[in-house]
C-alpha cells in the first residue's frame, strides 16, 4: 500500500503532468494542517506563514504551491481549498484530531460517556459536510476573472470540547463528558483556532448555511434514522 506522502506528493506530480497535457482542471483539496505552530491562529489568514510539522501538513502545502506553480506557469487551472474539521453522519470517526467533534454524537445517543483526547477549551474550526461539498462545487464553477487566489480557506464554525458538549446536552443532557489530552493535543495547538475566509466569500460568494446549532438538529435526526433502520435490520 502507498503511504500517504507518496499518494500527496508523487501522486500529485503525475496528475499535474496529465493535466497539463490534456489541459484538465485540478481540484486538490487542502486542510488546517497546512499550518503550523508560526501561523496566527486567530484568526489564520488566508496567506500567511505556513510550517506545518506533519508529513500530512507538509504535504499538503506542496500540493498547494505546485498547483500555483503549474497555474502561473503552464496556465493550468488549478483550484484548492483548505477545509477545516469536516462532521457528517455518515462516517464514523477514524481517530483523527477533529473527530472527537464527531465521537461526541455517536456517545450521547447510543448513552456512552464521551472521553476526549484534547483540553475542553481547545478551539478549532469545523464544518458540517453539506457546507464542505457545497464549497467544492461553488468553487468549482465559479469563473476564473473571480478567482484571486488559487487557493481558499474555507470554514463555518469553530468551538471547543465543551462548547459541542453544551451543545449536545441541550438533546441528551445526562451526557457525561472527561477530558484526557493525548498526542493529539500537540497538534491541536499548532492548528488554527479561528479560520478567516473573508477571501472565498468576497471573491466568489461563499456563505456557509449550518452553525453549530443547526449541525447539532440534524446530526441527531440523522442519527436517530439510521439507528432506527439498524433496529428494524435486526444489526
Amino acid at each position: 500500500m502507498a503511504s500517504p506522502c507518496r499518494v500527496n506528493i508523487e501522486g500529485l506530480h503525475n496528475v499535474m503532468e496529465l493535466s497539463k497535457q490534456y489541459n484538465l482542471r485540478v481540484f486538490v483539496p487542502s486542510t488546517i494542517g497546512a499550518f503550523g505552530p508560526d501561523s496566527p491562529r486567530n484568526p489564520t489568514p488566508n496567506l500567511t506563514i505556513q510550517r506545518p510539522r506533519t508529513i500530512y501538513g507538509v504535504s499538503k502545502v506542496h500540493a498547494e504551491l505546485l498547483g500555483e506553480y503549474y497555474h502561473h506557469r503552464f496556465g493550468l487551472d488549478f483550484r484548492c481549498l483548505r477545509f477545516p474539521g469536516v462532521i457528517s453522519a455518515d462516517t464514523m470517526p477514524g481517530g483523527g484530531t477533529t473527530d472527537y467533534a464527531v465521537q461526541v454524537f455517536h456517545d450521547a445517543i447510543d448513552g456512552r460517556e464521551f472521553e476526549c483526547y484534547l483540553r475542553p477549551t481547545t478551539r478549532l474550526p469545523m464544518m458540517y459536510i453539506d457546507d464542505c461539498l457545497r464549497s467544492l462545487w461553488e468553487m468549482l464553477v465559479a469563473p476564473e476573472e473571480k478567482l484571486k487566489r488559487r487557493t481558499y480557506n474555507v470554514t463555518a464554525m469553530s468551538f471547543s470540547p465543551e462548547e459541542i458538549v453544551a451543545a449536545v446536552r441541550k438533546h441528551f443532557p445526562d451526557l457525561k463528558a472527561t477530558y484526557k489530552p493525548d498526542s493529539r493535543q500537540n497538534i491541536a495547538d499548532t492548528w488554527p483556532e479561528i479560520f478567516d475566509d473573508n477571501e472565498a466569500r468576497w471573491d466568489w460568494g461563499w456563505q456557509h448555511h449550518y452553525d453549530l446549532e443547526a449541525m447539532c438538529e440534524i446530526m441527531f435526526s440523522l442519527l436517530q434514522q439510521q439507528q432506527k433502520m439498524e433496529s428494524v435490520s435486526g444489526r
